[in-house]
Formats: structure tokens, sequence, C-alpha cells
């Protein structure tokens, strides 16, 4: 209500702060013997038989009236500012809503990458098992072809009667196949032969 507005109850002036309006109730409501709103109140008002006590009782009334009248006030005068928040919430809320679609798809997409990122680390470790197979395979084919080496060279020693030079032969022959022990068993038996 404007300033020096007038009620049903009297005239009021407006509140300079909320703080002012919770003093007015405070105080109303400390120094009433009443508590207003209350069936105890109504029991009391119906006993009173004093004029004196029914009028102080009245100018109580009234007094928590203005004041409950100036919170009201204050209350209403503070709703455009609620108001404004709630379409602001609710701004918010759509925005939260747009950000979690976003982010669930977001977390579709780390999901799927994270399942094409373990496939293809299977992938991966296959294809080094293999690459690691092929790699031990040659190297026993150097192997294999290093010890025939061998044995044509402490052949080509012997028939020229050679003998230091086939014993490297031999040795190394016998360092490669003490290496590669379960293959190239038949050169075994062609340099013992």
């Amino acid at each position: 209500m404007p300033k020096g507005s007038t009620t049903p109850y009297g005239s009021i002036s407006a509140p300079q702060e909320e703080h002012d309006t919770s003093t007015a109730i405070n105080s109303s409501l400390s120094s009433s013997t009443v508590r207003f709103g209350t069936p105890e109140a109504l029991e009391h008002v119906r006993k009173l038989t004093d004029v004196g006590a029914m009028t102080r009782l009245l100018r109580e009334c009234i007094a928590y009236q203005r004041a409950l009248d100036l919170e009201l006030d204050t209350i209403l005068s503070q709703r455009s500012d609620v108001d404004k928040q709630l379409s602001n919430l609710h701004k918010s809320t759509e925005l939260l809503e747009i950000v979690k679609a976003d982010s669930d798809h977001m977390l579709s997409n780390v999901r799927s990458t994270c399942d094409l990122a373990d496939q293809v680390r299977g992938k991966v470790r296959q294809l080094d098992l293999a690459q690691s197979r092929v790699n031990d395979t040659l190297l026993r084919i150097d192997a294999i072809v290093e010890r025939g080496n061998c044995i044509d060279g402490v052949k080509k020693a012997l028939q020229t009667e050679d003998f230091e030079s086939a014993a490297k032969n031999i040795q190394t022959f016998l360092q490669i196949d003490a290496k590669y022990r379960d293959s190239g068993s038949d050169q075994r038996e062609l340099l013992l032969a």
C-alpha cells in the first residue's frame, strides 16, 4: 500500500524496510495478552465482560491486523522480483535440459568410441602376436640358412684341409644350434655325418 493509506481498521504508513514489518508484528505479539488466530483467543474474547478490556483487546487486534497488512504489503511488493526469479529458474531449467541432452549424446559418443577402441586394441594385440611369430620365424629361417652356410664352410674347409676354418664354422653352427635346438635336426645329422 502507498504511504498514508487507509484500511477499514484505520490509517497506516508503508514500512521503510522488511525489518520494520517484522518488528511491528513482534511488538504487537509481545505486547498482546492474546495470541490472535488461535482457538484460545476466540475463547478468551467470548469470556470478556469488561468494556475496558474489550477496548484494549480491540486496539491490540487492530494493531495486529495493521502489522499483518504491512507484512502482506511487503510480501506482495516482492512478488515481481519472485516472478522474475521464477522465470529465470524456468529458463535455467530449459537450458539444463538442453545441456543434459547434449551430455547424454556426448556420453553415447564416448561409449561408442570406447567400444571401438577396445576392438582396435584387440586387433592390435592380434597383429602384435602375428608380427612376433613372423619375426621368430624369420630368425629361425636365418638360423637355418646360417647353419647351412656353416655346413658348406666346414665341407670346403675339410676339402682344402683348413681345419682351423672348419673348427670356426662348427663352433658357429653349434652356437646357432644351441639357440634354435628345436629346428634344423636334419642339418645337425648332416654335420655329424
